[in-house]
Formats: structure tokens, C-alpha cells, sequence
């Protein structure tokens, strides 16, 4: 086989890909109702995956959207913030769901 993701279509497992959202509007704990430029599914991979591609992410995005991302590895949400200085990004808040958590941080300061 041949092609950059030999590996996922012949283990059956789909790449992780950063997913744009159907222009949804999260309500987002302490900013109220918030538009989502794009989200991240990482429902699944371990650091430093998900820094990764949200990077790839808020690289793509204008200032001022938000990104959501969708994590269920408890050290890289713990990373997030963190990630957020270092990316001049603002980290508005980390919501705990069933499935695991979403980050959501802002491009820009």
C-alpha cells in the first residue's frame, strides 16, 4: 500500500484529523455563548497528539475565533493552558463531559 495513512487504512483505524464544527454556538462557563471557529477531535490520542494538531488548528484559524477541543487523555488537557501562553492564545475554559473533556481557547489575546 501506498500513501501517507497506509497504516490507519490497514488497521482499520481512521486517522485523527482536525474536524471543522457546523458553525455551532457553545455555551462556554464564565463568556456566555461563544461561536466555534473549528473543533478538534483527540477523543483517543495521547500527548503530544492533541498539542499537535490544535496547533495545525489555530495555525489555519483568524484572531479572535475559538477552538474547541475534544480530549480524553487527562495529561494533555493539563497541558493546555500552558500550551495556550506559549501560542499567544487565551485558554477560556476546560469543561468535564462524559466522553472527557473540551478546551476552548481563543486565537489571539
Amino acid at each position: 500500500m501506498t500513501g501517507r495513512n497506509w497504516w490507519a487504512r490497514l488497521s482499520g483505524r481512521a486517522p485523527l484529523q482536525p474536524k471543522p464544527a457546523a458553525t455551532a454556538v457553545v455555551e462556554v462557563p464564565g463568556n456566555g455563548l461563544m461561536p466555534i471557529a473549528q473543533s478538534v477531535d483527540c477523543l483517543g490520542a495521547m500527548c503530544p497528539r492533541p498539542q499537535l494538531l490544535t496547533m495545525k488548528v489555530l495555525n489555519r484559524v483568524s484572531d479572535g475565533d475559538v477552538v474547541e477541543v475534544r480530549c480524553d487523555s487527562a495529561p494533555a488537557v493539563e497541558s493546555f493552558p500552558a500550551l495556550a501562553l506559549t501560542l499567544a492564545c487565551t485558554h477560556l475554559a476546560t469543561v468535564r463531559d462524559a466522553q472527557g473533556w473540551r478546551v476552548y481557547l481563543r486565537k489571539g489575546c
